[in-house]
């Protein structure tokens, strides 16, 4: 196997085990705001061809259009993403005889449609890390924990849009790495940022630290330009789009709308988003606690892009913590921070700690970001703090330490994950839910698993449900498995031709 090739294998291994592992614990449900708005945008742009929502889904007047109608806040590029989930999705609802579960079916699909986007970005991480020269087996265990050791794996089954913005930033960065002697692929480069930007707008920042280091990196304003001009055509429609909805090729509704809260203390935002119960980087991803040893290796080795990616963190990360909605709603743990934390995960392939205690310090709290992100996987926060509404109990941005998203759903996670295991094993009988009704609800008493809803639903038995999720677990394990086993084998190799 060539060099190139066994590079190859090692990102696609990787990418499907990522995609069997997020499928394995995927949801399906669509029970938040913004995903319903990309959801209800996908469908007029099928149905009705038209880039405005079928009503004021939000209860904001600061996205009604100059033409009276409503418009999403988000970009286009989720809704058009979804379009090939959409379809599926209703050509499976037309084979399901239960009228709720058939409706309930294209927004399960369309949800489950972020997976792809996740799985991508894995290999996008370890493609990007082979090419700024990082250790082999080194990129594939940091590649795979980009995805599983921080929130990038609850979000993978929420239908937001954070992880496709990711994945065209990162892919952003991926090609300019390789663009050396290669103005095409500065130009794709550029594509990739529009197609971030029409994603969540505001990854038009990294568009000048991107120029910056083409131009460190190359020295020639070739590859600049090349970047400008893939980055035009996004830019011109994302001006277009605005200008439609808003009158203004500026305006996409953030700049009017007084829930974001434009002029706060960046000094409190920054506070939240590094230390409050509600969205604390290092609570909700304490890998992060690495980043700086991670990128202080990375700066001996690679000192251009770790600026890159320290600049790119740094000026998002002031961005949001300007804004008074810096725990982005209701939100669980540090959703605005999402696409970015590749910056923080990927400087670890080139740090190497200096002890065994060091080592074994550092391999727990990689297991512990990793269990962290369990009980957002396990149990939906949207529907635990509908519940607990309903109890007249308000926890939407509830700074409370004892009200903390991730302690929530970790006591909600302990309370319906043993039963439903119990009954996927025949220890105690399956509690179905009855025809009628809204099914998030019925189905909230659960741990959010698309497989365990529809074996409660009665489309599947036990045997099935058991098989499918044997099944992807089983392949997520060879498939990582076999990604780390290739990339050992080729570190062998290059050392014994050294």
């Amino acid at each position: 196997m060539t060099v190139s090739g066994r590079r190859g294998a090692i990102g696609a291994w990787i990418a499907a085990g990522s995609a069997a592992l997020c499928l394995l614990t995927a949801g399906g449900s669509m029970t938040t705001t913004d995903a319903v708005v990309a959801f209800d945008l996908t469908q007029s742009l099928v149905h009705r061809h038209s880039i405005a929502t079928s009503g004021d889904l939000i209860g904001n007047q600061a996205y009604r259009g100059v033409d009276g109608r409503y418009y999403s806040p988000f970009g286009v590029a989720q809704s058009v993403w979804n379009i090939p989930f959409y379809a599926a999705g209703r050509l499976i609802a037309a084979r399901i005889k239960r009228p709720d579960t058939a409706a309930a079916i294209p927004k399960a699909i369309v949800t489950l449609g972020t997976i792809p986007a996740v799985a991508l970005l894995a290999w996008c991480a370890f493609a990007l890390l082979v090419s700024l020269d990082a250790p082999l087996a080194a990129s594939a265990a940091t590649a795979t924990a980009v995805v599983f050791a921080t929130p990038l794996w609850p979000y993978s089954g929420f239908g937001f849009n954070q992880p496709l913005a990711g994945l065209f930033l990162w892919t952003s960065v991926l090609l300019a790495a390789g663009a050396r002697g290669h103005a095409a692929r500065a130009a794709l480069a550029g594509l990739a940022l529009g197609a971030a930007v029409l994603t969540r707008q505001e990854m038009l920042l990294a568009a000048p630290f991107l120029l910056a280091y083409l131009w460190s990196m190359r020295g020639s304003l070739a590859h600049a330009a090349a970047f400008a001009a893939g980055l035009a055509p996004p830019a011109i429609a994302w001006g277009w789009y605005n200008w439609v909805r808003f009158g203004s090729p500026l305006e996409s509704g953030y700049l009017r709308d007084q829930v974001v809260g434009w002029g706060a203390s960046p000094l409190a935002g920054a506070a939240g988003l590094l230390f409050s119960s509600y969205a604390s980087l290092f609570l909700y991803c304490p890998i992060a606690l690495l980043s700086v040893a991670g990128l202080a290796a990375m700066w001996r080795r690679q000192r251009a892009a770790a600026l890159l990616f320290i600049s790119i963190f740094a000026a998002l990360f002031v961005l949001y913590a300007s804004v008074g909605n810096w725990m982005a709603g209701r939100a669980y743990g540090p959703r605005y921070l999402v696409p970015l934390l590749p910056a923080l995960v990927l400087p670890l392939a080139w740090w190497r700690p200096a002890s065994r205690r060091a080592w074994t310090a550092a391999a727990a709290l990689v297991a512990l970001s990793v269990a962290v992100q369990l009980p957002g996987v396990l149990v939906d926060y949207a529907k635990v703090r509908v519940s607990l509404a309903r109890q007249g109990e308000t926890v939407a941005q509830d700074m409370r330490w004892s009200r903390a998203p991730l302690l929530l759903n970790a006591r909600a996670a302990a309370q319906v994950a043993p039963p439903a295991l119990a009954a996927l094993v025949g220890l105690r009988p399956i509690a179905r839910v009855a025809p009628g009704g809204r099914l998030d609800d019925a189905l909230a008493d659960g741990p959010d698993l698309w497989w365990n809803s529809l074996l409660r639903l009665g489309v599947i038995g036990r045997g099935t449900a058991l098989a499918i999720a044997a099944s992807l677990l089983a392949a997520a394990m060879l498939a990582f498995a076999r990604a780390l086993r290739l990339a050992a084998d080729g570190e062998r190799l290059s050392e014994s031709r050294a």
